[in-house]
């Protein structure tokens, strides 16, 4: 078995745009926004477009299920990522506000199977 790690994930969302999702995070973390980043106590959360998007659809509103492809993307790095359940905590909070706001989103990371719906995978690939 080999070991996770927990410095980094990254979570992609379909149906919204960068300032939306920042907006929407801020209220549910607080924290303070710094361009295209929320800084909060022991992380550093961007919302950026993804780059990739021009693969997909012109707006990245396709209805695509390949979710590499999805307009944005809420990048999550912890302080210190020796403390694995921050991260975790973390994104068990905000995987599922972005569900609760009607955004489809699916987690990219190490520890998907320790998220909710493996990360919003299995909300898409039953």
């Amino acid at each position: 078995m080999t070991q996770s790690s927990y410095e980094f994930c990254k979570t992609f969302v379909k149906g919204a745009d960068t300032q939306t999702i920042i907006v929407l995070l801020r209220e549910l973390l607080g924290g303070e926004v710094s361009w295209d980043s929320l800084v909060l106590p022991g992380f550093i959360v961007d919302v950026l477009p993804n780059p990739d998007v021009t693969f997909a659809s012109d707006d990245g509103s396709d209805d695509s299920d390949d979710f590499v492809l999805w307009p944005v993307l809420v990048e999550v790095g912890p302080a210190d990522p020796d403390d694995e359940r921050a991260i975790v905590a973390m994104m068990q909070r905000i995987l599922p506000a972005l569900w609760d706001a009607g955004y489809p989103a699916v987690a990219a990371c190490d520890f998907e199977d320790e998220l909710p719906w493996d990360g919003g995978i299995r909300r898409l690939r039953p």
